[in-house]
């Protein structure tokens, strides 16, 4: 399995419309990843090491898909419609991650 990181930066001037991207752009992401998904996880930054720091990013998506091959399928039939979807609900690029994740550590 891979798991798919998605940060979006907290930039100066950033904005990021959480109703928008719960509500609309993840079922979309969901439609278009189907069977892929193994698990989706979403989580909205609070502060960064310290409370009283700023999130170094507003949002992380956490995405754990079947194969690396599955995910190059999903980003060829509908990257293109994914990324079109990113200025309704935000005016930053995201940072991507692709891992192998590992388990069973000794």
């Amino acid at each position: 399995m891979i798991r798919l990181t998605i940060l979006y930066p907290n930039e100066e001037g950033a904005f990021f419309d959480w109703d928008y991207y719960i509500n609309t752009h993840t079922p979309l992401a969901k439609r278009c990843y189907g069977n892929a998904v193994v698990r989706w996880e979403i989580d909205r930054g609070i502060h960064g090491e310290q409370s009283e720091d700023a999130a170094p990013y507003m949002v992380a998506a956490f995405i754990t898909l079947t194969s690396a091959s599955d995910l190059d399928e999903v980003r060829a039939t509908h990257g293109i419609k994914l990324k079109a979807d990113f200025k309704n609900y935000t005016n930053v690029y995201p940072v991507y991650l692709v891992t192998n994740i590992r388990e069973g550590y000794p």
